[in-house]
């Protein structure tokens, strides 16, 4: 079964199991990604090496090691395991990282080395801590985020803290001899680093009425705003997770780490819902065993987050609205979560009632979301306004 796995994934890419390097002219990464994501293979894998009984991994390839250390199962219960979302993050980051250093190997004064007399080169095998040192000073400028830019700080932090915790599996595994995780430059995000994303209840305002006869778009930003949903939770939500109770209706969200929260779902929220899905032609019944889709594309299909994220930062930085203009960073649905946050503690929610609300593990996360706009509004200079020297500037 292991060479099964080895000849699916890298003939179908004319990548040889004995030519790991060609890896620099591959042309399908999607093809790869999808094929490594289903976790048919992992359990045969490790029967069938014996993986579970020697520790020692040197009887794997590369992309091998990448399939192992995503699929990792740490618990009995599989909920408790990563989620498939949080897989294919680690997936598509890893494999660009492995294809960044495959490019790179001259400039980062890689040497490969070889496992076997098949001469099978092993690019993590072959790494030591100056050629990690200097992968990491070359992406601090690499024109490889949006816009032919270095990555955004966040982005680069979240890239670091997923390569090193897959070195520091490696490294346990016996796959590597060297901890190359401990000596990693940190890419830790500070507060100065995290873009301005507060929106209040003026620019949300206008953001709906620029958008009212919209229905699509309307209903987004409407639900994103009054709910503090995730992209991520809004596109994976079903017409299953709506109930009605109280007189409330209520949507039973998955959110990071497999927490479940409930967002309340207003009135004119609901009927935000029904006006998109009859847009789409779709009808909208309340039905506990209705696992389809709230939210579908014009070709009823859920959408895929990132294409949703896409598909709003777009409109909603081409709208002709001043504050948009004036911002110096786009906005993204992500803002919109800012937004609730922002809008209810103005209107008297606590801190304690906002984090749980997000689905945030801890308080902290949510004070930051609240951080600068308490700070100007708790500003010393308001007490300015109606002083004689403003007056008589």
């Amino acid at each position: 079964m292991r060479d099964k796995m080895i000849d699916n994934c890298l003939s179908a890419n004319n990548i040889s199991d004995n030519n790991l390097i060609s890896l620099r002219n591959f042309n399908n990464m999607k093809e790869l990604s999808s094929f490594m994501l289903n976790n048919i293979y992992y359990q045969e894998l490790l029967s069938g090496t014996e993986f579970l009984d020697n520790t020692n991994a040197k009887q794997f390839n590369d992309l091998e090691m990448i399939y192992l250390f995503v699929h990792n199962k740490k618990d009995m219960n599989d909920k408790k395991n990563r989620m498939v979302n949080t897989k294919q993050e680690y997936i598509r980051d890893l494999l660009i990282i492995y294809k960044q250093l495959l490019d790179n190997q001259i400039l980062f004064n890689i040497e490969l080395t070889y496992r076997d007399e098949n001469l099978t080169p092993s690019l993590f095998q072959s790494l030591k801590h100056g050629n990690l040192r200097k992968y990491q000073e070359w992406l601090l400028t690499a024109p490889l985020g949006k816009g032919a830019k270095p990555y955004a700080v966040a982005t680069l932090s979240r890239k670091m803290i997923i390569l090193k915790s897959f070195l520091a599996y490696l490294y346990r595994s016996e796959y590597i001899q060297t901890p190359l995780h401990e000596k990693m430059l940190n890419s830790n995000v500070r507060e100065d680093d995290i873009p301005n994303r507060d929106l209040g209840s003026n620019e949300v305002i206008q953001l709906l009425d620029y958008f009212k006869e919209h229905p699509i778009l309307h209903c987004f930003i409407a639900i994103l705003t009054t709910t503090g949903l995730r992209i991520r939770e809004l596109c994976g939500s079903r017409i299953c997770d709506i109930t009605y109770q109280d007189g409330d209706y209520w949507l039973n969200v998955m959110g990071k780490g497999r927490k479940q929260r409930e967002v309340l779902l207003h009135p004119n929220i609901i009927e935000g819902i029904r006006l998109f899905r009859m847009r789409r032609r779709l009808d909208f019944v309340l039905d506990s065993t209705d696992e389809t889709p709230i939210f579908t594309t014009a070709n009823g299909n859920p959408y895929s987050y990132k294409y949703l994220s896409n598909y709003l930062t777009k409109h909603i930085n081409n709208a002709d609205i001043t504050f948009i203009k004036m911002r110096k960073t786009p906005i993204t649905p992500h803002f919109l979560r800012h937004a609730y946050a922002i809008i209810s503690a103005e209107n008297g929610a606590t801190l304690e009632s906002i984090s749980p609300s997000l689905g945030h593990s801890n308080f902290r996360t949510t004070a930051r979301y609240l951080e600068k706009r308490l700070s100007r509004k708790n500003s010393a200079s308001h007490k300015w306004k109606n002083s004689k020297i403003i007056q008589n500037l």
